[in-house]
């Protein structure tokens, strides 16, 4: 499973104009929800909060993976935004998060849902990585970086 192939152009939303994570959320989730991904809006962005509430998603290096598996969702897909500023996400290391990606998983995508947080992860931890993600003009870009890295990794 590549990162690659749940993301999509129109699924990407860069300077995003948000001040809180429920924001970003709500804006990332709208795009699943009109790529059929998700199929009931307000059903998904309950179970992305009740996730939250678990547990912080702020990963650190200004980076959150907000994630749910629902009922709410038909297949799986990501959606990715980067934000005009940092958001408070009370990460782990306290950092303001700008770059977000949400995953959404149907109840029983146990195996892709896993998969999809593992290799975020991975590729994250990257600094050229999280630093291509924030000066990319365009969402292509940003599907580059991602599969560049990816293949990168896959050798």
């Amino acid at each position: 499973m590549r990162v690659s192939e749940l993301l999509s152009e129109d699924r990407i939303l860069l300077d995003l104009d948000a001040s809180t994570k429920e924001e970003v959320w709500s804006a990332m989730a709208s795009v699943l929800n009109e790529a059929g991904v998700v199929t009931d809006l307000e059903a998904y962005l309950k179970d992305v909060e009740a996730r939250e509430k678990m547990g912080t998603t702020g990963v650190g290096h200004g980076v959150a993976i907000p994630h749910a598996k629902s009922s709410a969702v038909k297949s799986p897909g990501l959606a990715m935004a980067r934000t005009k500023k940092g958001i408070d996400v009370s990460s782990l290391d306290g950092s303001l998060a700008d770059i977000f990606f949400l995953i959404a998983a149907p109840l029983d995508a146990d195996k892709v849902y896993l998969q999809a947080l593992s290799k975020l992860a991975r590729l994250l931890m990257h600094d050229s990585f999280r630093d291509g993600l924030r000066s990319a003009g365009e969402p292509k870009e940003i599907l580059r970086v991602i599969a560049s890295l990816e293949e990168e990794m896959d050798k």
